[in-house]
């Protein structure tokens, strides 16, 4: 897609790190802080070496050292029965270039399964703690993507890997394979695990997709990787998500970061760019879903999603890049509808969507570019006001054609979409105006009627079209106790451009009922005009 002007090829997030960090710790001083801490890799007591791509039976007893040859499955097995001196326990591979699963051309080796563990109801037994699986111990191969790439048998509703039978049985490591024709890829039941370099739903080039044979209705599978609700400090990085039609990461657990991974794109980063008229048509890149958060205290970091597209026609809508639900969870960092190669390609549904009952979020530093709905939705139940303390701050936001309505919902779709559900206080509160535009300095006060002592003011840039966006962060200030402020820009303004404003208070109750860290919608365009500068609306 073409960049609507040369302005905005060098969009730049403005991140005033000192002010941030320590408005955030303000803003959420009276949740729980995310845990940072994150697994690491263990070193091996006991190493089991897969020298097979057979799949011979779905024996859940047979072992590597009772029968020939050692086969994952096999592996899974010896790897569960080992006494906790024996683990962790890394099940390695050694498979020979003259196995029947070898690839010659693409250099890798394909274990196709043939049925499923009747004791997990997956392919392969759970992991029942200390348990490393890793595909990158494979010697010779190729370079680039997975040298092992997993194949479900394809006979119905099969499950690819189980960590934890119990949720004590934690820190099982996946790494460097490849996962193909699985419902859910993945499913965690149990803390501190670390799941890194894998390949989910492409094929074996890492260039498409592969369906798991109901067509594109069902996708590369129906989850990537699922964490259950209650499980902590899992580690999710540097994997490769697509095709996915329901959710490629659900992530109902605590404290999980899920970071630098590539949701929706080629192995590369990359999605092919589709002519213009077929955007999110049914001849798109089928790229799937997007990911969805619970739990409490889940960073999502540093991820590209780009190219989301599931297989659904109206009225049902494209899904969402990030859904949020929960609490205290932080969101930085990502580029969404922008790929690796930074084309923009944009997703088909929205940005990141907040349903109700989520409350003391950091939503900050994203970039978000041509979103089929709301780059960023924030919403309630009707009758219970539960989202709350929801802290956005130096989002980009890039669209080039109109927000749009969807048929049937209360609300039009928007850069920040205030919906009709949320609390008439916090939807009709009014951020920063903008009273004086003078070569780089810019001066206001609180928004009509919204008085908002010691708030904390962002202004951003936007251009004086009729779509609203967030072009690029220009300053964050501190208001004073009357709501006034000044705020310096890294250059005067030119001609066909504006600011926006958001604000975000410092204090409980500044919005009636909210809670300490609420960022507002955005305000209305401002463009400088006379020496009085008054509002001019676009919506």
């Amino acid at each position: 897609m073409k960049v609507k002007t040369a302005l905005f090829t060098a969009v730049k997030i403005v991140t005033i790190l000192a002010v941030l960090t320590s408005l955030l710790g303000v803003f959420h001083s009276g949740g729980r802080a995310a845990n940072l801490a994150a697994p690491r890799r263990t070193t091996p007591v006991t190493t089991i070496t897969v020298n097979s791509t057979d799949d011979p039976d779905t024996s859940d007893s047979r072992t590597c050292l009772t029968h020939t040859p050692c086969t994952l499955r096999r592996a899974v097995i010896q790897a569960r029965n080992l006494a906790p001196a024996q683990k962790p326990a890394l099940i390695a591979f050694d498979i020979p270039t003259t196995d029947s699963g070898y690839d010659a051309t693409l250099l890798l080796w394909k274990i196709e399964f043939s049925g499923i563990s009747s004791a997990a109801n997956a392919t392969l037994r759970y992991l029942n703690g200390s348990i490393i699986i890793d595909g990158s111990t494979q010697p010779n191969g190729r370079a680039e993507g997975p040298k092992i790439i997993l194949v479900g048998p394809g006979t119905g509703q099969e499950d690819g890997l189980k960590l934890g039978e119990t949720a004590a049985q934690n820190t099982n490591e996946i790494r460097g394979l490849g996962f193909q024709n699985f419902t859910t890829h993945i499913y965690v039941n149990s803390s501190s695990n670390l799941i890194e370099n894998n390949w989910f739903g492409l094929n074996d080039e890492g260039t498409g997709i592969v369906l798991r044979g109901g067509g594109e209705d069902d996708g590369s599978g129906n989850t990537g990787v699922s964490v259950s609700a209650g499980n902590t400090s899992n580690l999710i990085q540097n994997n490769v998500f697509a095709g996915i039609a329901g959710v490629a990461a659900a992530l109902n657990g605590d404290d999980t970061t899920f970071a630098n991974n590539y949701v929706g794109t080629r192995a590369d980063g990359t999605v092919p760019d589709p002519e213009p008229d077929l955007v999110c048509s049914q001849w798109d890149w089928l790229g799937g879903s997007g990911l969805s958060i619970s739990g409490d205290g889940n960073i999502i970091e540093n991820n590209t999603i780009a190219g989301i597209r599931i297989a659904v026609e109206p009225p049902t809508i494209q899904a969402d890049a990030i859904r949020v639900g929960g609490d205290n969870h932080i969101i930085r960092n990502n580029k969404i509808g922008v790929d690796a190669a930074n084309t923009e390609v944009g997703v088909c549904g929205r940005g990141i969507y907040l349903q109700s009952s989520t409350a003391f979020n950091q939503i900050t530093t994203n970039l978000i570019v041509n979103p089929g709905y709301s780059a960023i939705s924030l919403n309630d139940t009707p009758v219970v006001s539960t989202s709350d303390a929801n802290t956005l701050r130096g989002n980009i936001i890039k669209k080039l054609t109109p927000w749009g309505e969807i048929e049937g919902n209360n609300s039009p779709e928007d850069a920040i979409q205030m919906t009709k559900s949320l609390p008439d206080a916090f939807r009709n509160f009014k951020p920063a105006k903008v009273t004086s535009i003078n070569g780089v300095t810019v001066s206001g006060t609180s928004g009509d009627n919204s008085l908002c002592p010691d708030c904390i003011i962002e202004i951003f840039l936007d251009d004086t079209d009729t779509i609203t966006e967030t072009l690029q962060s220009l300053a964050v200030v501190t208001a004073g106790a009357d709501g006034s402020w000044t705020a310096t820009l890294p250059a005067p303004l030119t001609s066909g451009q504006g600011l926006r404003t958001t604000s975000t208070t410092t204090h409980n109750n500044t919005i009636s009922g909210m809670s300490i860290g609420t960022t507002t919608g955005l305000s209305v365009l401002y463009t400088p005009i006379t020496k009085v500068y008054l509002p001019i609306v676009r919506r």
